[in-house]
């Protein structure tokens, strides 16, 4: 984990995200403001359920990308050990 930070160029994803929000122009500005106004105008309760209800979203995605991984790791496995017998025609 530490290389992949190490490796991180800073600069150079500061300005691609410069030049995606040019591309965007004022949309997605426009869009994040109308987001933070609308989550700031909710209660507490309603913020602690939108935060709980992401945090669950996250773990089950978490749960079912290693289960994706493990499932195509064994298929590659399974397709290793699989051997082909020659027919004569």
């Amino acid at each position: 984990m530490s290389n992949f930070l190490e490796g991180l160029d800073i600069d150079e994803l500061r300005s691609s995200a410069e030049k995606i929000l040019e591309i965007t122009g004022d949309g997605a500005k426009k869009a994040y403001g109308k987001a933070k106004t609308g989550y700031d105008g909710l209660d507490d309760d309603t913020k602690k359920a939108i935060t709980v209800g992401l945090c669950v979203f996250g773990f089950v995605l978490l749960i079912a990308g290693c289960f994706y991984l493990l499932g195509k790791h064994a298929g590659r496995k399974e397709q290793m050990e699989f051997e082909y017998e020659e027919w004569d025609a």
